[in-house]
């Protein structure tokens, strides 16, 4: 499928009627349209969602959402039509805009459409559609501001077609044309995809899982096995059996209850993220402003400096009692070598001390011994001049274990206990004192100095939070980041009570399954219902055989373009595709098997990896579409442009559009190194207050460029 004509009537910037047509030829695939900021660029890659997809478009659009956000979708509708027209057509007069939204388009009022109306108008050429043999399709769609009315009207070979009036408009694009879904792949802003590579919010990784599953084909399996389910249901519901058919409905009533009610958190979820990135957006504005007012300090930065005040001066205080214990100690320190005699006198005394204490308690026993022997002969009766010779006898023996007591002079009359708390303080001091007291000096200094300095940072910030501006500008952000924290809050709330309502409806599920089992049919019912099951069974097989195959595709087909693209040679040497339910994201290994966590890339690298994330879920679909890309090569640094134009822009499409800014986002070796694949290039010019299309030649691409600029 390729484009042959685009045409923008009074859409936005492009007044009156601006026709791009494409020429084919299978060895030149790249088209060129350039412009300056501002010209229309992005505004051309929009109208086209919009003519395809309509209110839906802000589904893959993020500009596009956030406009529908902030003043709804007819608001969109409103600001479409060209600026310079809708000042013409303020300037008629009420009864006529009553009398044509009443009445509609008379004769004498025809005229009024081109100041009205608008439309955009794309045209298919080598389409192929299932059972209906065509070669052309063309879409437009249009508004009318006095009517208040958007249309859509969809030509198969230049006549409308019974199929699209049956099934509608919007259903035909979504299935033959191309599903919205999936529809971000093919048109795609290059600052924007990189969120591709950031799929840290649930619903982030939700659209890419639908997308996988559009893409690959997953989901028509699934959705015809869900209509096998919902077959076999029906046969049921016509059994005899009233009792348990009305225990089936009432189950099946809670499904659906518990299905909507999920569905409704996760739209709240969605919400969620979309007012998250929209917050944060404005609170990095803010922070812009605080910056610009020179006070560069964040909320948290000042809530964290006071924290870290407070623990420094907690820190200040315990390190002064410290300091103050070890400073009794410094006398005994500062002594030196006196300190150390005395530990030789202190020493000696107690050697002396105990030597004494030891020798009284000696001279006891031996006394003790010899009056208890004198007191046994005074019992024995014994001859008294016997008990005298023998009392003279032990006297004489015990005397050799008596001591005779030294006049000593002791200077230091020291206890055991103090004489070993004098060993500890002594041992202390000789060993680790000195190193515990310089580590501790060390830390009280360096303390200090944090303590100073964070209050001297807060003092400065302080003072300029009194100016009224800055002051302000804190107020609003402060309260954006306390909105922030709310958000979160109820997104973590959201997501537990998606969790419950899901095991909730697990249940309520296998409760259905087992009563359906019990459920008695017909013969004609039970056969239907027979083949019913056989086949559900054979599609969950296939599917999971499809799933693990598509899956191990898509791995080595990302590794290998990724490798292929990046001139880091085989950086990449395993790629996991994990997939659970309606989640999934992406993991990326080194060659030591490290995970490499995406939001360290940089921006040209996670650049690379979308763009190699687009281009193997475009050849693993087969689908054939154009590809329009704004803002290409603007993160790519030389090697990776190169890499770009010679491998990604010739082989991703049989028709791809480029919007770039020349100089900036094409240079002239760029250009120089595409040209062989460029089949045409166009510039946008602009007249102040309108838009249009200028088909030039590519060799002379810049120097027309210049002239547009100058």
């Amino acid at each position: 499928m390729l484009i042959k004509n685009i045409t923008l009537y009074n859409y936005r910037l492009y007044k009156g009627v601006n026709t791009i047509s494409f020429n084919f030829n299978n060895e030149r695939n790249i088209f060129l349209v350039s412009g300056e900021n501002g010209f229309g660029k992005t505004t051309f890659l929009h109208s086209l969602l919009w003519c395809l997809y309509g209110r839906l478009a802000s589904d893959v659009e993020n500009n596009l959402r956030k406009e529908v956000a902030n003043g709804g979708y007819y608001a969109l509708l409103k600001n479409n039509l060209n600026i310079s027209q809708k000042a013409i057509l303020d300037s008629i007069d009420i009864d006529t805009k009553y009398h044509i939204k009443k009445f509609g388009y008379t004769p004498e009022v025809d005229y009024i459409k081109q100041y009205s109306q608008y439309y955009v108008e794309i045209e298919f050429h080598e389409v192929i559609i299932p059972s209906i043999p065509c070669s052309n399709i063309k879409i437009r769609r249009g508004y009318d501001a006095i009517v208040e009315k958007e249309y859509i009207e969809i030509f198969i070979d230049n006549n409308k077609n019974e199929l699209t009036n049956e099934i509608g408009p919007e259903i035909f694009i979504n299935d033959f044309i191309l599903n919205k879904d999936i529809a971000r792949f093919f048109f795609f802003d290059s600052e924007q995809i990189v969120s591709l590579a950031e799929t840290n919010l649930p619903s982030e990784r939700k659209r890419l899982c639908s997308a996988y599953n559009e893409v690959l084909g997953v989901r028509k399996y699934e959705d015809l096995r869900t209509n096998l389910n919902n077959v076999r249901l029906r046969f049921r519901k016509r059994s005899n059996d009233v009792g348990l058919r009305n225990k089936i409905d009432h189950l099946i009533e809670e499904r659906q209850k518990l299905e909507n009610e999920i569905t409704k958190c996760q739209s709240l979820i969605d919400n969620l993220d979309e007012q998250l990135i929209s917050l944060n957006s404005t609170n990095e504005e803010f922070q812009l402003q605080l910056i610009r007012e020179g006070n560069n300090a964040t909320m948290e930065e000042i809530n964290r400096l006071h924290r870290l005040l407070e623990v420094c001066s907690t820190k200040d205080k315990e390190y002064k009692t410290l300091l103050k214990s070890f400073l009794e100690y410094a006398p005994l320190a500062m002594m030196g070598n006196l300190f150390a005699d005395t530990k030789v006198h202190v020493d000696a005394d107690y050697r002396t001390s105990v030597s004494l204490s030891l020798i009284g308690e000696r001279n006891n026993l031996v006394a003790n011994i010899t009056s208890d022997l004198m007191l046994m002969f005074n019992e024995l009766h014994l001859d008294s001049a016997l008990s005298f010779q023998l009392q003279n006898h032990v006297k004489d023996v015990l005397s050799k274990y008596r001591s005779i007591d030294k006049q000593t002079n002791i200077l230091f009359d020291i206890t055991t206990p103090e004489y070993k708390e004098f060993c500890s303080i002594f041992n202390y001091i000789t060993s680790t004192y000195r190193s515990e007291f310089e580590r501790l000096a060390d830390d009280y200094k360096k303390n200090k100095q944090v303590l100073e300095r964070t209050s001297r940072r807060l003092s400065i910030i302080e003072t300029k939070e009194k100016d009224a501006l800055i002051a302000d500008i804190r107020q609003r952000k402060n309260e954006v980041e306390q909105n922030i924290t709310q958000k979160n809050i109820q997104l973590r709330e959201l997501l537990s009570q998606i969790g419950e309502k899901k095991q909730m409806l697990a249940t309520v599920q296998k409760q259905i399954s087992e009563l359906l089992k019990r459920v008695d049919l017909d013969d004609l019912d039970g056969k239907k219902d027979a083949l019913a099951q056989e086949l559900i069974s054979e599609l969950s097989s296939f599917l999971r055989l499809l799933k693990e195959e598509k899956k191990v595709s898509l791995e080595q087909r990302i590794k290998s373009i990724l490798n292929s693209l990046m001139h880091k040679g085989e950086f990449i040497t395993k790629v996991v595709v994990k997939i659970d339910d309606d989640d999934m994201d992406i993991d990326l290994y080194t060659k030591d098997n490290t995970l490499i966590n995406k939001d360290t890339l940089s921006k040209g690298e996670q650049q690379l990896y979308a763009s190699t994330l687009l281009k193997a879920l475009v050849e693993e679909s087969g689908i054939k579409f154009p590809v329009f890309i704004d803002s290409p090569l603007q993160k790519f640094d030389k090697s990776h442009a190169s890499k770009i134009i010679t491998d990604f822009y010739p082989t991703i499409s049989s028709q791809v559009v480029l919007f770039p800014l020349l100089y900036k986002e094409l240079t002239l070796e760029e250009l120089e190194l595409m040209t062989p694949m460029i089949n045409e290039c166009f510039i946008i010019k602009n007249d102040v207050d309108s838009s249009h299309f200028v088909k030039c030649n590519v060799h002379s691409l810049m120097s027309t460029a210049n002239v547009q600029s100058n």
